[in-house]
């Protein structure tokens, strides 16, 4: 298995939870220190990659890494993410001149996961292990569900997400046996989460627990094209809207 964003927060609880259900597991994320000091922590069955998963090549580099360890990837978690690094409703100029925005939280949030997917089907592919349904899992957001007014390019790239995994999800289970799902928490007690500390009660964010349960369901079944709501001590299943 594949984590990017292994180094903390859902990231390692997933990390340690594949490697509690006999994965070896590959750990990808930009902190070196902390991923070296990890896979020391957690022994053989691990591996730390360094990866800026906004960088197609370093991508590459992750996945020929963690094929070349253990010759196949049957799961792949995009967990990195970062939040809004600009505020969206200031207009700063330069000298009377509009100033480019930023696209790192789309780089990050969003195409990114557009990088590990094409690359999980070139391993699936290349591996053709008979039989294995290989299953993507991407860590998404409640802001892909609904409007978050604080911050609407991550919101934007939140939902491009979910597009990209209800329009795929059906063709690549058939033709590529290949399972698209999304976990997406509410405020999660981490440190992504600090700017909504401030205006979300911590008694509602969600719990690591439910989290770990809905990597659960989607690890031991046969499911794809499902975004996972979790909120606080629960997971909901939610449909797409009916056309």
């Amino acid at each position: 298995a594949i984590v990017t964003g292994a180094a903390g927060g859902i990231g390692l609880s997933y990390t340690k939870r594949l490697l509690d259900r006999g994965y070896r597991v590959v750990l990808a994320d930009l902190n070196t220190d902390q991923g070296t000091e990890l896979q020391k922590e957690l022994g053989s069955n691990t591996l730390f990659v360094h990866c800026d998963v906004a960088d197609w090549s370093s991508q590459v580099a992750l996945f020929k890494a963690a094929y070349e360890w253990f010759g196949h990837i049957d799961v792949f978690i995009a967990n990195a993410g970062i939040e809004e690094d600009e505020p969206f409703y200031s207009l700063p100029d330069n000298d009377g001149e509009p100033v480019k925005p930023s696209m790192k939280v789309l780089d990050v949030d969003l195409h990114s996961v557009v990088y590990g997917l094409r690359l999980f089907r070139h391993h699936m592919k290349k591996s053709a292990a008979g039989g294995t349904v290989g299953k993507m899992i991407v860590t998404n957001s409640m802001a892909g569900l609904y409007e978050f007014r604080v911050a609407p390019v991550y919101s934007a790239a939140k939902h491009g997400v979910i597009g990209l995994l209800r329009s795929a999800s059906e063709k690549l289970r058939k033709n590529e046996s290949i399972s698209l799902n999304a976990i997406s928490p509410g405020p999660v007690n981490t440190s992504i989460s600090d700017v909504l500390k401030e205006v979300v009660p911590t008694e509602h964010f969600t719990t690591m627990s439910v989290i770990l349960d809905a990597l659960d369901k989607i690890l031991d079944e046969d499911i794809t094209g499902q975004i996972f709501e979790c909120s606080s001590q629960k997971f909901y299943l939610r449909e797409p809207v009916e056309y």
